[in-house]
């Protein structure tokens, strides 16, 4: 089985999301349905991809945005913690 990187599936995404941002031939609700199917798959890997996200329950998409906020401020301490834990244990292995 092939690992796909979190990082590289949502490339895709953020493509998508430049090309509506960028398209000024499009206005309002004139918005082609493919970048809306796009959009939407974006959400679906978003939810596959952030652990905590319930996947039977219904979400709006302010909400997956939300967890994912939330898992990036988690990670963010988990990674904080584990910099602090490596430089006390750097300190304890060079201290005579």
């Amino acid at each position: 089985m092939k690992a796909i990187s979190p990082v590289r599936s949502m490339a895709s995404c953020y493509q998508a999301s430049l090309s509506i941002a960028r398209s000024s031939n499009h206005k309002g609700s004139e918005e082609p349905m493919g970048l809306l199917y796009d959009m939407n798959d974006c959400y679906s890997k978003l939810r596959e991809l952030v652990p905590g996200i319930p996947q039977g329950s219904k979400l709006s998409q302010v909400e997956i945005l939300q967890h994912v906020i939330d898992y990036i401020f988690d990670l963010q301490i988990v990674l904080g913690e584990e910099q602090e834990h490596n430089a006390l244990l750097s300190l304890q292995v060079s201290s005579p």
